[in-house]
């Protein structure tokens, strides 16, 4: 990250460091990292939780892994308007199926404990 910021400067440039968004994440994981090494001042258990994204700095590695998950992330928008339309049509779907049963299927058996024939264990 250090030789990085050196050769292509930090943010101010076109092609600087802060400029790509996977150098967003190095960033991010480093400066935490050493803030819960510097800093003992009180508990910065949470900040420890950014240590597990280490390894998507690989993505930024491999080339064609970097292409699949930027077609994931392009994708999103696409997926929420499939989700939406989804949940819509299952809810029609309860609408309708709770108006042509109204209450149908309410109808079962219920054990009466007062009966002195029938135990627990015979029902189960």
């Amino acid at each position: 990250m250090i030789i990085k910021t050196i050769a292509k400067g930090f943010i101010l440039n076109k092609y600087t460091y802060l400029r790509n968004p996977w150098n967003w994440l190095d960033f991010v994981v480093i400066t935490s990292g050493y803030a819960t090494i510097g800093m003992e001042v009180g508990n910065l258990a949470g900040l420890r939780t950014f240590r597990v994204l280490r390894a998507l700095k690989t993505i930024s590695i491999l080339p064609g892994l970097k292409t699949i998950i930027n077609a994931l992330l392009h994708s999103f928008k696409q997926l929420a308007e499939v989700m939406t339309l989804t949940i819509f049509c299952l809810m029609v779907f309860a609408l309708f199926a709770l108006q042509v049963y109204k209450g149908e299927l309410r109808n079962k058996c219920v054990l009466k404990m007062d009966d002195h024939n029938a135990s627990y264990e015979t029902w189960f």
